[in-house]
């Protein structure tokens, strides 16, 4: 069951990590103020993640995943999906609010980041390895 809540809380996080990485590129790009900088950039950017970014990005999607489903290293995959959640959520939030164009009504979209590191703070919280030890009375 545990393993599920995890998987739905990867679920729930990967929009708005690539919404924030999306985000993140393109006002990389937009900074170069000319349409001919704004295509270079996005094109350095796609060659650098094409042949290693990629690769990387699966790898980690992968460890993920397996981290989650196993019950070993759930606490450590459950922290970094929530570090994750709330990373790319402040990330869209801080973008969104130093723009000036921050709406109430926008406020839905963090429902599903804010589901998900909830969900991944109270799995890694629960899973963690010494979670009930007894400590040295020492």
């Amino acid at each position: 069951m545990r393993a599920l809540l995890y998987l739905l809380s990867l679920a729930l996080a990967l929009p708005g990590i690539a919404l924030a990485a999306a985000f993140l590129i393109l006002g990389n790009a937009i900074a170069a103020r000319s349409l001919f900088g704004f295509l270079g950039v996005l094109l350095d950017t796609f060659l650098w993640l094409f042949p290693w970014g990629v690769l990387a990005l699966v790898a980690a999607f992968v460890v993920l995943l397996v981290g989650g489903v196993t019950a070993r290293f759930r606490w450590l995959a459950s922290a970094c999906v929530a570090t994750l959640a709330i990373g790319s959520s402040l990330v869209v939030l801080w973008l969104d609010v130093a723009h000036g164009n921050f709406s109430p009504g926008q406020s839905l979209f963090f429902v599903p980041g804010l589901i998900s590191a909830s969900v991944g703070i109270w799995l890694a919280m629960r899973e963690w390895p010494w979670h009930g030890a007894p400590r040295d009375p020492a």
